[in-house]
């Protein structure tokens, strides 16, 4: 019996260092990460989608804080360094370059092509489509009617990622060909009911016919006209001019 203690010793202390060693290597296994893991990227954010709607939206919004400012500014006659800061969360510093806003700033008078600046709530809403669209950018292609200065165009307008805040960086013009915009009947509907030189808020607009000018044939001379609230009214379906009764100016 006194022999057999020694190797029963033998035994339990074999016995406790594997079942120690075993723990160790449990351990390492479950704190190791796989190759796998290890070579697996990390997640890139996922990119939410801007509507069509939201794109106008914000170049609407835009446009109008930019004179408000504008406006207030000069008022109280502001330095344009502090009113670029007001305007820095809305337009990036290439925009207020490009632009010369600094020029118009201080001129303050004449018309500039920034006074054309402002963007058309009807015309946004008529006809507005994203060309580029990522986490970083936004390329907008939107429609601007003529007036006494200008035929109608199209502007490509490109918004920026910065901190989360989608800023204008940059807009180019792009002319029309010899169709123009080729209106349809529901985008020129569209425009009449937001049409910005209304003196009160038009509530209801109905398409009367297509008219043709004598004296101006061809695609130019064709105007839809609209009863807007009782008045007439006329659009080009090629530029986006407007006419009202008497197919006078109204812009």
């Amino acid at each position: 019996m006194r022999a057999a203690i020694p190797l029963i010793v033998f035994f339990l202390v074999f016995f406790t260092i594997g079942c120690v060693k075993q723990g160790e290597d449990m351990q390492e296994t479950a704190a190791s990460p796989s190759p796998a893991a290890e070579e697996r990227p990390a997640a890139v954010p996922v990119h939410e989608e801007k509507s069509v709607e939201w794109a106008a939206n914000r170049l609407l919004e835009i446009s109008n804080r930019y004179f408000e400012r504008l406006e207030a500014a000069q008022a109280a006659d502001l330095p344009f360094e502090k009113f670029r800061i007001q305007i820095s969360g809305d337009m990036t510093d290439h925009f207020i370059s490009e632009e010369k806003m600094e020029e118009f700033y201080q001129v303050r008078v004449g018309l500039t092509a920034l006074y054309l600046f402002h963007y058309e709530p009807g015309a946004l809403a008529a006809r507005t489509t994203i060309l580029e669209q990522n986490a970083e950018r936004i390329v907008v292609k939107t429609m601007w009617f003529a007036n006494e200065l200008n035929s109608g165009y199209y502007e490509i307008s490109t918004l920026i990622n910065q901190e989360g805040k989608w800023l204008l960086d940059e807009r180019q013009r792009e002319e029309l060909t010899e169709k123009g915009f080729q209106l349809s009947i529901e985008e020129a509907t569209i425009y009449m009911k937001a049409f910005p030189f209304y003196e009160k808020p038009v509530t209801t607009v109905e398409y009367v016919d297509t008219i043709q000018l004598e004296d101006a044939p061809g695609e130019y001379g064709r105007f839809y006209q609209f009863m807007c609230d009782g008045n007439p009214y006329y659009i080009s379906p090629v530029d986006g001019y407007v006419l009202h009764k008497k197919m006078e100016n109204v812009r």
